[in-house]
């Protein structure tokens, strides 16, 4: 099996387990995986998918949204 077969499979599996509903321990134990495997491969994808986030936007800067401004009155 190469990497991203690999990879490819571990993608299935840890879909198939947050669609399931199940605790880790039950999935694994219907789908015939170990727990520390799929929780190392939840942990990679997951932060796969937080480093692919933080490049998206550039380091130091947070997006800003304006709310139109009230007049202000004076008593």
């Amino acid at each position: 099996m190469t990497k991203g077969e690999k990879a490819a499979y571990w993608r299935q599996q840890v879909d198939a387990f947050q669609a399931s509903g199940l605790s880790v321990k039950n999935y694994c134990a219907q789908a015939g995986v170990a727990v520390a495997t799929l929780h190392y491969w939840r942990k990679r994808f997951a932060d796969a998918a937080g480093s692919r986030l933080m490049t998206a936007v550039p380091e130091g800067f947070l997006p800003v949204t304006l709310a139109p401004g009230r007049p202000s009155v004076s008593v």
